[in-house]
Order: structure tokens, then sequence, then C-alpha cells
């Protein structure tokens, strides 16, 4: 029996928001890592083919980049625990195997984030 395989796909994007009354408007470079597990493929050893993935979070890229996020239908307050559970819903049911929506913002090494697990 082999064991799973955790597969992921990242993507940033530019966006502004804000969470009153906590911040007013501002924006963030965010990172999104979607990660899918499950048995490797035969072949290419992968849980999930990549090329797939990338044409299903197309759109959800198109939908946040240099957007405001007050404004995205389901995102009326765009924590990053919402933006993470909100890109999970979207991509659920079109990537079974996702296993997690990691969202973090701010340089690497000063970064902070959320995991959604469904």
């Amino acid at each position: 029996m082999t064991k799973p395989v955790e597969t992921y796909k990242e993507f940033t994007f530019e966006a502004a928001h804000e969470l009153p009354p906590y911040s007013g408007l501002h924006g963030h470079s965010f990172k999104v890592r979607i990660a899918l597990t499950g048995e490797p493929d035969p072949k290419f050893g992968w849980s999930a083919n990549l090329y797939e993935v990338e044409r299903k979070i197309e759109e959800i890229h198109k939908t946040l980049d240099h957007g405001y996020l007050n404004q995205v239908e389901g995102l009326s307050v765009p924590s990053l625990e919402n933006i993470a559970a909100w890109i999970w819903h979207k991509l659920h049911a079109d990537l079974p195997a996702m296993s997690e929506v990691a969202v973090s913002r701010g340089p690497d090494g000063q970064a902070e984030g959320c995991v959604y697990r469904g």
C-alpha cells in the first residue's frame, strides 16, 4: 500500500479590503496555497494534475486580483480566515482531493496567515 502524496499549487493576488472597526481601506499582496492529498498516480506520482488545478483556480484569481474584496459576493468581511473558507467553497466541488487552503500576507519571514481545512 502506498502512502498518500500532497501536491500543491500557489498563486498570489493583490487586493484592497477593510475590516471596520479594525482597519480602514488598505491593500495587501496575498499568497494562496491549495493543497491536494491522495494516492499517487502510478505513472507521474502526483496526487493531482497541476495543469488541471491551474485551470480551476483561474477564475478565483481573476475575481480576487486587483479588486476590492469587500465587494466580492460572499466576502463582505474579508479576513484571512474568511478568504480561505471562500476559496475552499468555490473550489471543493471541482477539486475533491483538496485538503487545505492556506492564505497569507506579508513578506516571507514576517507573514501572517490562516489554513482552512473544510
